[in-house]
């Protein structure tokens, strides 16, 4: 559906320059539309699904069954969601249910499902298999429960159980490879990849934050930069790091713009997509002996651990990072076996 420039799929569309999903849809003669505040399709998804769940839950020329069994919704959901969701996800899904959870609990009642009955499936799963199988399993049953409560077959979902798991270390740029790395990032030549992979990197900017910043938000005299948004809705002053500094002289715009993307794309008025610079990434990354499943969203990681390795307070970083909780922050903090072991021998 045409809405002026925007085309509706399955009711959302993509912003072309902020990045967030729109929603447009009819229900019960009526038209809504607005932002979900979403960059990410699937959580766009679970947000209109939500609404549209308490939408139905007004009771408009709705009856609400007094009973339903976890088979009766799984087939709803099916019906319902899958239809959005991609072929793998659903693929999944529907193959760990049907073989792991409905030949146990496809007969209980949605409000029988219980966090024992629950754990029941799971451990059943856990014969010759692994944890985080079971936690993934344990997952898609509390998805199905999450849509039951949407469309008011439940009043309130139960806790899901999580297990243990090892957590395996994930790929970071090290403070050491650094410069080689953002120097065979530069060697393939495009100016657009070195700036939004220093802005990561260096600034520990958000893929979307550093695709979409403009010159307006430039303040050179003062050494920062303010962003249009951030993931929190805020536009926090962000300090700009000395050796990015002659990045935006690089790009500023001949005639001296103040408005405007600093990485327009091919498109007038519309950023770099989201993957661009992956290729510039996974190239550099094997050039210097890094993994190449590196990521833009590993580089702000990899921002996160150079500062703390090289003794930063975890306060300060967390600023930086513009995390509302501490907590958060420590998740993209990476501590090595190699790293411990340094550590404890410092006792005594």
């Amino acid at each position: 559906m045409e809405d002026g420039k925007l085309h509706f799929v399955q009711n959302l569309a993509k912003h072309p320059v902020s990045g967030v999903y729109l929603y447009r849809f009819s229900y019960l003669g009526r038209i809504y539309t607005g932002s979900t505040g979403c960059y990410r399709l699937v959580e766009a998804r679970d947000y209109i699904n939500a609404m549209k769940g308490r939408l139905s839950l007004e009771g408009v020329g709705i009856k609400k069954p007094k009973a339903i069994t976890f088979r009766q919704c799984f087939d709803a959901w099916d019906e319902e969601i899958a239809p959005q969701m991609t072929p793998n996800y659903v693929r999944t899904l529907k193959g760990l249910l049907t073989l792991h959870a409905l030949p146990i609990i496809g007969g209980f009642l949605v409000s029988q499902v219980d966090e024992t009955a629950i754990n029941g499936v799971m451990n059943r799963y856990l014969v010759g298999r692994s944890r985080s199988g079971a936690n993934s399993l344990g997952g898609y049953v509390g998805i199905i429960l999450g849509f039951a409560v949407t469309k008011g077959w439940l009043d309130e979902r139960p806790q899901i159980p999580m297990l243990q798991v090892q957590r395996k270390a994930r790929p970071v740029v090290p403070g050491d490879l650094l410069d080689r790395f953002l120097e065979a990032v530069d060697a393939q030549g495009c100016l657009h990849a070195s700036f939004l992979v220093r802005a990561q990197l260096l600034m520990g900017m958000r893929n979307h934050e550093a695709r979409l910043m403009r010159w307006s938000g430039l303040r050179l005299d003062e050494k920062v930069f303010i962003p249009d948004k951030t993931k929190n809705g805020d536009a926090p002053v962000m300090p700009i790091p000395e050796v990015m500094l002659v990045w935006f002289e690089k790009l500023k715009p001949e005639g001296g713009g103040t408005f405007g993307l600093i990485c327009p794309g091919e498109k007038e008025g519309k950023p770099r997509g989201h993957d661009f610079t992956t290729r510039y990434i996974r190239r550099a990354a094997k050039a210097v002996g890094l993994p190449e499943n590196i990521t833009d969203h590993r580089l702000r990681a990899s921002f996160a651990n150079i500062l703390n390795k090289r003794g930063v307070p975890l306060p300060t970083i967390q600023k930086l990072m513009r995390h509302s909780k501490v907590e958060t922050t420590m998740i993209y903090i990476e501590t090595r076996e190699e790293e411990m072991r340094e550590a404890i021998n410092l006792v005594g």
